[in-house]
């Protein structure tokens, strides 16, 4: 299901037009690892936040992947979950990102995550990422702040 604040545009100008037609899945089980833990801590015994965020990025690397040219690589802009349900341990859940929009060298993906074979939406949101060739991004994280 694609996120309403996410429909499918691509602007005149964009960098990888080919890429509005990249899908990306992460298939999990959640694991005791997975849960929701803080400091150490074990809060809830539930598919924490922090595991599906780090998924939906996955997937959403794996929907452009595909589309870059040999020096292509991208960098991480902006991640939006709304986490809607919980998942417990042994779940299985499919958290999938379609490349909804282009513009120039930024991308989104809406972000669907579901508890499989039920279907239940445990997820949605947005993902963005800005492609740019590997030796610019080299030389930007070479520049990371460390202060």
């Amino acid at each position: 299901m694609r996120s309403q604040s996410c429909l499918r545009t691509i602007t005149q100008d964009a960098m990888h037009p080919d890429v509005l037609h990249g899908i990306g899945t992460v298939d999990i089980t959640v694991t005791p690892e997975m849960t929701a833990t803080l400091d150490g801590k074990e809060i809830h015994r539930v598919y924490s936040t922090f595991w599906l965020a780090y998924h939906a990025e996955v997937a959403a690397r794996r929907a452009i992947e595909p589309y870059f040219e040999a020096d292509d690589n991208a960098v991480g802009s902006g991640l939006e979950i709304k986490h809607l349900a919980m998942a417990a341990i042994g779940a299985h859940v499919r958290i999938t990102a379609t490349v909804c929009s282009v513009e120039g060298r930024a991308i989104r993906c809406a972000i669907d995550a579901r508890v499989i074979p039920s279907g239940t939406v445990i997820a949605t949101g947005t993902q963005d990422q800005i492609v740019l060739p590997s030796h610019v991004l080299s030389d930007k994280a070479s520049k990371a702040l460390t202060t």
